[in-house]
């Protein structure tokens, strides 16, 4: 039975890996953004951010693992794979978002409504640099001084 333990271990933690990273994608509503807004993998993008952080849902955070994409008709949000073994990129057309600016304890953060699905709260600097990319595209009324 010793001689078993070794190989039983690797297979024991990529079993909980796959697992826990699932229960999140469920929680977090990734798996129904996904759903709602397939990805179409086609469509170029003028703007890709990876290593970016977010919270979705209720207390589900993607710190350094999202990828974030600007494209002509959306923003495509995907995890490293790794971190989200099951969960597919999505594509939300631009019509579809609402960015509402907050802040968060001591960050400036903007939360990005996907419709009556989902949200995804990144930081206000992400948002901004998203913005930039998408132009007048980008569903956020200018802020005039």
């Amino acid at each position: 039975m010793e001689t078993a333990l070794p190989f039983l271990f690797p297979v024991f933690f990529a079993a909980m890996w796959l697992g826990v990273t699932s229960l999140l994608g469920w929680w977090s509503g990734w798996y129904a953004l996904a759903e709602r807004y397939p990805d179409r993998g086609h469509e170029a993008s003028s703007l890709k951010l990876t290593w970016q952080t977010g919270a979705m849902g209720p207390g589900v955070n993607y710190k350094h693992v999202l990828r974030l994409s600007v494209c002509q008709t959306g923003l495509r949000v995907g995890v490293m794979r790794m971190f989200g073994f099951f969960a597919r990129d999505f594509l939300v057309p631009w019509r579809e978002i609402k960015v509402k600016r907050s802040r968060w304890f001591w960050n400036d953060v903007a939360e990005l409504s996907f419709g009556s699905t989902g949200k995804l709260v990144v930081l206000a600097a992400t948002a901004d640099r998203l913005a930039a990319a998408a132009g007048k595209q980008w569903p956020e009324a200018v802020k005039r001084k």
